[in-house]
């Protein structure tokens, strides 16, 4: 049922993209082991450009793990994410009218996957 579950998610976020509504991309980033020492990279990494960050924040769909306030509303996710919370997220983010970005950063993997509300 879980597999059925996550198939179901992945073909919505699908559509998302293929109605354009959101954009994918993947970036290189940084591996870490622990869930602290993925929060640790994006704060480092969000204080370094000076940026204002909060971590565990209650978003309208759940707690996201780190904010970062840019020019768009960063939200990152570190390690494992149900694909049910990706996909309130995504939706969350389709239907604002700001700029928003939420960071999928996986444990195992050097890459970063992303999702924009803006082009």
């Amino acid at each position: 049922m879980e597999g059925v579950h996550a198939v179901l998610c992945a073909k919505e976020i699908a559509g998302m993209l293929n109605s354009n509504n959101l954009t994918l991309s993947f970036y290189d980033r940084e591996n870490f082991e622990t869930h602290s020492e993925g929060k640790d990279l994006v704060v480092n990494w969000a204080k370094s450009l000076s940026l204002d960050f909060a971590k565990e924040v209650d978003v309208s769909i759940g707690v996201a793990d780190v904010l970062v306030y840019a020019d768009d509303l960063g939200i990152f996710e570190i390690g494992t994410t149900r694909p049910t919370k990706m996909l309130l997220l995504l939706k969350y983010i389709a239907r604002q009218d700001s700029p928003y970005t939420v960071h999928f950063l996986p444990y195992g993997i050097n890459k970063a996957i992303v999702f924009k509300n803006w082009k």
